[in-house]
């Protein structure tokens, strides 16, 4: 025990551990804090979305940036022609930093690989706040290509059912018997 807390005055001594335990709980608040700061920030997903075309998104579950340094995963959906039954599809990209054109985004649309649809390989620039910048796409299945201007926009609702399978046909892309 401290000095003051073997003082003979009692006033003293009930001052000092007044004291001590308001600092222990602020070490505790403090602690506790530093603890759950990270595991708060993680939970919160980092989506970042794009209108690439009128009523088009593209959602990637991480935030784009100068360098990737693992694949930038997300979904793309709107008024696109139904693919196979499907209304949304699964996106795989990345980015890096140009000395010439800044930001280069690049990702492929995983469209089914049906008789009408094929994979869309997009690539553009983006600079500025909110992101926005020109942009390829070129389909080869279907062997059509066209540009436009891709912008940053707050992310919209997904389609909820945007993954799945056609009638008559399983999780796994069996037709049913």
């Amino acid at each position: 025990m401290g000095p003051l807390l073997d003082h003979p005055d009692p006033w003293k001594r009930e001052e000092a551990r007044r004291f001590t335990t308001r600092i222990k709980r602020s070490i505790a608040v403090i602690v506790g804090a530093a603890l759950l700061a990270p595991s708060m920030a993680l939970a919160a997903p980092q989506f970042q979305c794009f209108q690439v075309f009128t009523g088009v998104y593209i959602r990637f579950n991480q935030r784009v940036k100068f360098n990737t340094t693992a694949a930038l995963n997300g979904r793309t959906w709107g008024a696109l022609s139904g693919c196979d039954g499907l209304s949304s599809w699964p996106i795989v990209g990345s980015s890096h930093h140009s000395k010439t054109d800044g930001l280069v985004l690049a990702y492929r649309a995983m469209t089914v690989d049906a008789n009408t649809c094929g994979a869309v390989d997009f690539i553009g620039t983006l600079k500025g706040n909110p992101l926005s910048g020109p942009f390829q796409l070129f389909n080869q299945r279907t062997n059509f290509g066209s540009s436009g201007t891709w912008t940053q926009i707050k992310c919209p609702t997904p389609p909820e059912n945007g993954a799945q399978p056609p009638a008559g046909v399983d999780a796994l892309g069996n037709v049913a018997k």
